[in-house]
């Protein structure tokens, strides 16, 4: 019973340093999505969530909706910069990506595009054409965001809200849209290094 016992205790023992030694391999994950690593405080899948959010809730505003109605053609939007004033590196080109793509696959609005290719071409078109200013690039409406950050520590558990917040303004730079949307989380001082 006793060298049973012992062979039992060495299969188990065995069993259990096979499972610790094993390495997980690597698998395919969708980007940013609920299984992606969260290394910081906030990440991808959060704010391409909170730009999703915004973007729908000022396709539904009046100002849109009804403008194609009221000229005769869709609204034209610049995407301008969206300022990023907290401690955390984000990838403001991809937030601001998901942004445009929501807006042009809604089909409720074309973009000005800001790239240095259109900007040379829009220049070129004003030269060829003998125009001073060429107007074709010019919007019926100038998006604009902030991403600011609020943090707090108590009893050794830290907080950090980060507020996304786009503004819609018309040509007459009155703000006609704006939204905010907070993102927040917590984890104890030693995880919370390098939010």
């Amino acid at each position: 019973m006793k060298r049973m016992s012992g062979w039992i205790l060495c299969l188990c023992a065995g069993l259990l340093l096979a499972g610790c030694a094993s390495t997980q391999r690597p698998r395919r994950i969708e980007a940013g999505g609920t299984e992606a690593l969260t290394t910081m405080g906030v990440d991808l899948q959060d704010f391409k969530n909170a730009a999703g959010q915004l973007t729908q809730a000022m396709l539904n505003n009046r100002n849109l909706t009804d403008f194609e109605a009221k000229n005769g053609r869709m609204p034209v939007v610049n995407v301008g910069s969206i300022v990023n004033k907290t401690d955390l590196s984000i990838d403001l080109a991809q937030v601001s990506g998901r942004i445009n793509e929501d807006l042009l696959n809604s089909g409720l609005v074309e973009i000005v595009a800001n790239d240095a290719g259109a900007i040379a071409a829009n220049k070129e078109d004003a030269f060829l054409n003998d125009v001073a200013v060429n107007r074709d690039d010019a919007a019926d409406f100038y998006l604009e965001g902030t991403i600011n950050l609020l943090a707090a520590t108590y009893d050794g558990t830290t907080e950090k809200t980060y507020t996304f917040q786009i503004r819609l303004n018309n040509r007459q730079r009155r703000t006609i849209f704006q939204k905010t949307i907070d993102m927040a989380k917590q984890g104890d001082k030693a995880s919370a290094i390098g939010w």
